[in-house]
C-alpha cells in the first residue's frame, strides 16, 4: 500500500470541538498530515463510500495477561434467555465436573465468572467440594468481580496456605494477598499453543470492536521476581494494539527497572494499590454497614502510607493509578492527591460511589475517572448485590451525568477479563445508568472512549481525535454512532478497523500467528 493515502466520500467524526466533521483525511506513515485537503497529488485514493468514520477506542482499564489467559480459558456462568446459569450449586458441580474433565492430571483447572448471587445456596465451593469435583486436582475459580475465590486443596498447598481448618474461600486482603504467586503458577502453565490462541483472541476481539490502544495495569507485588510481569511487557511491545503499561507495585523500586520500557512513567492500578476491595466480595469500603451483614470493610492502606508512596511516585514523574470503589476508599485516594501538587493527570480506577465531597474536590483538579458502567447495568438486572447489600442512600452515590457535567474526564473501560472487552456494552451501561438520571448521552458515551480515554493515558496528542499529527487509527461504519438506541448501541459493530491508515486482518490464533507478532520490532509501552 502506498505511504500515502487520500481517504475520501466520508462522514468522519473527528470528536474535536472546533472541528467536528470533515469528509476526507489524508495519511502519511501512518499519521493523519489533513484533513479536507485540496490538491492532493501522488497519493493513492480509497474512497470510504459515505460513511461514518470515528476515532478508535481506548479501554482505559485492563489487566493482559489474565485476559490473554481468559480466551483459552472457562467462564462459568452464562446469561440465557434474561436468566443466570447455573443457578444452585449442583448446576455449577455439573459444569465444574465436565470442564474438570477434560483437564489432564497435573494441570490447573482456572474458572472465571462465578456469579455467588445467582446461585441459590449464595456462596462460593468449599476446598472439599472442589476436591471431589476435579479428583484432587489445583483449582481456582474467581467470582466475576474478581476479588474472590474458591481453591481446592492441591491450589492451597501449592500457594502455601496452611490447609488446616481452611475451607478454600478466600476474600478481601487474603485474596489480594495471594495474587502474585498465583498469577505466576498459572502463567507457568500456559502452552506456547495456548498463548498463541490467547494473543489471536485479544488482537482480533480489539479490532471487532474497533478498539486500538489499551492501558494494561500490571504486576504482583507479592511475586518477589514477577517473571510473568515481565514476560507479558516483551509482548505487548510487540503488539499491534497500543499498550500504555501501569505497573501495580506500590514499592516503587520493583516499578523503578522497568520504567525504560515505558513511553511515559506510570504507576499503579489495582493489585497493591488497591485502596478497597469489591461490593461482591463485601469488601469495598463504606462508612455505613452492609445491609445483609451488618459488618463495616475498611480501607486497605492507612493514609500516612498512602501519603507518603503518591508523593515519592509523583517526585519520581509517575502518573498514579489507584483503585477505590467505596466512598472511604475514594476518600482516601482523594486526600493523597491533593498533597501533591505536580498533577499528572492521576486516574481513580472504578469510583462508583463518590460522596457530593469529593465529587467537587476532584472537580477541582485534573483526575481521570476510569470506570465501568456495563457492570451495575449487568449488576441492576441479573447480579443484584448491590441492591442486596448496600441501603438505598448509598445507591444514591452511583453518579455519572453529573461528573460529565462538571467536566470530570470520566472513562470507559472493560476491566478485562471481570467483563468481555466489549466496549458498546459498556457503553449502553452508560446510556441506560443504574440511576436512570444519571445516564448519558451517545456522544458522551464515546467521548469517554476517545477524548477522555487519550487524556487519561497522556496520550492526546497521538490518539482519541482525528485530527492532524495523531496515528490514523479509525473505524467505519454505515451507521451513525450518535443516533442509536441503547440496545443498537450494545449490537454495534464497526465495519472495517484501521491502524495507523491500514485495514487491520484477523490474525491466526496459531504458531504462525503468534511468531508474526512476536518478530514485530518492540517499541515503548
Amino acid at each position: 500500500m502506498a505511504k500515502t493515502i487520500l481517504f475520501t466520500d466520508a462522514i468522519i467524526h473527528t470528536m474535536q470541538e472546533d472541528y467536528p466533521l470533515a469528509s476526507s483525511m489524508l495519511v502519511q506513515k501512518g499519521r493523519i498530515v489533513a484533513l479536507d485537503p485540496r490538491n492532493v497529488k501522488r497519493a493513492k485514493i480509497v474512497s470510504l463510500k459515505g460513511q461514518h468514520v470515528y476515532p478508535c477506542l481506548i479501554d482505559s482499564h485492563l489487566h493482559l495477561l489474565p485476559t490473554l489467559v481468559a480466551f483459552t480459558g472457562f467462564k462459568l456462568s452464562t446469561i440465557t434467555e434474561g436468566k443466570v446459569l447455573p443457578s444452585t450449586l449442583k448446576g455449577v458441580e455439573n459444569k465444574i465436573r465436565e470442564f474438570s474433565s477434560k483437564v489432564k492430571k497435573g494441570e490447573l483447572v482456572i474458572i472465571t465468572n462465578y456469579i455467588i448471587t445467582a446461585i441459590k445456596e449464595q456462596r462460593l465451593p468449599t476446598k472439599e467440594e472442589l476436591d471431589l469435583w476435579c479428583d484432587n486436582k489445583a483449582v481456582a475459580i474467581y467470582t466475576i468481580d474478581g476479588h474472590s475465590s474458591a481453591l481446592s486443596t492441591k491450589m492451597l498447598e501449592k500457594l502455601s496456605i496452611n490447609t488446616v481448618g481452611h475451607i478454600g474461600i478466600l476474600q478481601g486482603i487474603e485474596h489480594e494477598s495471594i495474587q502474585g504467586r498465583l498469577t505466576n503458577l498459572i502463567a507457568s502453565s500456559v502452552t506456547v499453543k495456548m498463548l498463541a490462541k490467547g494473543v489471536a483472541g485479544f488482537h482480533n476481539a480489539c479490532a471487532k470492536y474497533g478498539i486500538s490502544a489499551v492501558g494494561a495495569l500490571e504486576g504482583n507485588g507479592d511475586s518477589e521476581k514477577d517473571l510473568t510481569t515481565k514476560l507479558i511487557i516483551q509482548l505487548a511491545r510487540r503488539f499491534k494494539v497500543s499498550v500504555y503499561l501501569y505497573l501495580q507495585y506500590f514499592d516503587i523500586k520493583k516499578a523503578l527497572p522497568l520504567i525504560k520500557y515505558q513511553a511515559t512513567p506510570r504507576l499503579g492500578g489495582c493489585g497493591d494499590w488497591e485502596m478497597d476491595g469489591a461490593i461482591g466480595a463485601h469488601s469495598a469500603a463504606f462508612s455505613t454497614p452492609y445491609k445483609d451483614t451488618g459488618k463495616i470493610a475498611k480501607v486497605y492502606k492507612t493514609q500516612k502510607d498512602v501519603d507518603k508512596t503518591v508523593q515519592e511516585a509523583n517526585s519520581l514523574g509517575f502518573q498514579i493509578a489507584s483503585h477505590a470503589i467505596g466512598e472511604e476508599a475514594i476518600k482516601l485516594i482523594v486526600k493523597a492527591f491533593s498533597t501533591i501538587k505536580d498533577e499528572k493527570t492521576n486516574r481513580i480506577e472504578h469510583c462508583e460511589f463518590p460522596t457530593d465531597k469529593e465529587i467537587e474536590e476532584i472537580s477541582k483538579h485534573n483526575y481521570a475517572l476510569v470506570m465501568q458502567p456495563g457492570y451495575s447495568w449487568l449488576d441492576k438486572r441479573y447480579l443484584h448485590t448491590y441492591s442486596q447489600f448496600l441501603s438505598t442512600d448509598t445507591l444514591k452515590q452511583l453518579k455519572l451525568k453529573t461528573l460529565f457535567d462538571k467536566n470530570i474526564i470520566v472513562c470507559g473501560s472493560s476491566d478485562s477479563p471481570v467483563q468481555d472487552l466489549d466496549p458498546w456494552f459498556q457503553m449502553m451501561g452508560m446510556k441506560e445508568y443504574y440511576n436512570e438520571e444519571e445516564s448519558i448521552s451517545n456522544y458522551e458515551a464515546l467521548k469517554s472512549y476517545t477524548v477522555n480515554a487519550a487524556k487519561a493515558l497522556r496520550a492526546e496528542e497521538d490518539r482519541g481525535q482525528l485530527k492532524v499529527k495523531a496515528v490514523a487509527d479509525f473505524f467505519t461504519s454505515k451507521q451513525d454512532i450518535f443516533t442509536l438506541s441503547a440496545q443498537e448501541l450494545c449490537d454495534f459493530r464497526p465495519k472495517d478497523t484501521y491502524y495507523g491508515g491500514k485495514v487491520t486482518k484477523t490474525l491466526k490464533s496459531n504458531i504462525v500467528g503468534f511468531l508474526l507478532i512476536i518478530f514485530n520490532k518492540p517499541h515503548k509501552i
